[in-house]
């Protein structure tokens, strides 16, 4: 959802909002080279940030994506498991800084690129072993982080309180 309450919706090559009644408000055609897209979330800005790679994709990366479905830039690079490089980047959460966590699904961790994707560092929750993370929802007004993995068919939620931001010196 987005800050209007619209839900988002990314296909194999389209990013649709819809009103929360089904109506389909917008219908984005994304660039020709972002395919196998996961996620995507809404910036303040207006511009959207959209997870894509899966099994057989080429790029594993997370993308700034301009109103028109244009690519703005991206972190991330081809298959694999030392950064940039991911493996099924999935779900995606934004912080009052602008820093992007990543659900890197089967790497079994999460990533958090900073705000203008040009870095990025593994984040680690305390007590908590992170296996293929698929989805990340951070409510900052209660300062939470929510976490969905799927370890061998066992899905679960993981609920990490007083989470300020995704800042290194909070990982």
């Amino acid at each position: 959802m987005n800050s209007e309450h619209n839900l988002l919706v990314v296909t194999s090559s389209k990013l649709q909002i819809f009103k929360t009644d089904g109506t389909l408000l917008q219908n984005i055609q994304l660039q020709a080279d972002i395919a196998d897209p996961h996620h995507a979330v809404q910036l303040p800005t207006g511009k959207f940030l959209v997870s894509q790679g899966d099994v057989h994709a080429f790029l594993h990366r997370v993308c700034l994506v301009g109103v028109d479905g244009a690519m703005v830039r991206s972190y991330g690079a081809t298959l694999g498991s030392e950064l940039p490089h991911m493996n099924r980047p999935a779900g995606l959460a934004v912080d009052r800084e602008g820093r992007v966590l990543v659900a890197d699904q089967f790497n079994n961790r999460l990533l958090v690129i900073d705000e203008s994707l040009s870095s990025a560092h593994k984040m680690s929750v305390v007590g908590v072993d992170v296996k293929r993370p698929y989805t990340v929802w951070y409510d900052q007004s209660r300062r939470r982080l929510y976490i969905g993995d799927d370890d061998v068919g066992v899905g679960r939620m993981i609920v990490c309180a007083n989470m300020k931001d995704f800042s290194p010196s909070t990982s």
